[in-house]
């Protein structure tokens, strides 16, 4: 008998737990893609990495777009998985609440070249984040965040995007 296509156990939103496979999903696509780049923030497009249920072979390339939200959207229904991680590079710029401007980090003259992996699993979200001026050092994030990236993923992992 064929399991149906979902994208949860329970299809609701993961929970927040520091020790949840995410982080080791998040640390493991994120070396992967950079052993595979020669400059760390050379992504063209967006890339969906999943680990499939049932299945004991690593996480593979789901799919890439140029916009990481269409990624999402596109497949949104797909095969059933227990992790799955969103690559991106982008631009970062420090957070001013007084600067009135309100620029887009790519505008702001402080601006730094990422590259983001953030991953997803039934316990919760993890973020790896490479910047520029130390692309060999990255930075692990055990908790869910904040921004539109991990609200994005999580939505597609409890199958609500449109």
């Amino acid at each position: 008998m064929t399991d149906p296509i979902y994208v949860s156990d329970a299809h609701i939103p993961p929970m927040s737990d520091p020790t949840h496979g995410a982080v080791a999903m998040a640390r493991w696509v994120d070396d992967l893609v950079h052993e595979e780049l020669s400059e760390p923030f050379a992504l063209s497009e967006a890339r969906l990495y999943v680990k499939s249920v049932g299945q004991s072979q690593a996480a593979f390339l789901l799919d890439s777009d140029e916009n990481p939200y269409r990624l999402l959207e596109r497949t949104n229904q797909h095969i059933p998985v227990k992790a799955a991680a969103l690559v991106v590079t982008g631009w970062c710029a420090p957070t001013d609440p007084s600067d009135s401007i309100g620029r887009r980090p790519s505008e702001h003259p402080m601006r730094q070249r990422v590259r983001i992996t953030v991953a997803i699993d039934a316990h919760g979200i993890a973020t790896v984040m490479r910047r520029d001026g130390a692309p060999n050092d990255p930075e692990v994030m055990d908790d869910r965040g904040e921004g539109e990236l991990p609200d994005a993923l999580e939505r597609w992992w409890c199958g609500e995007l449109v």
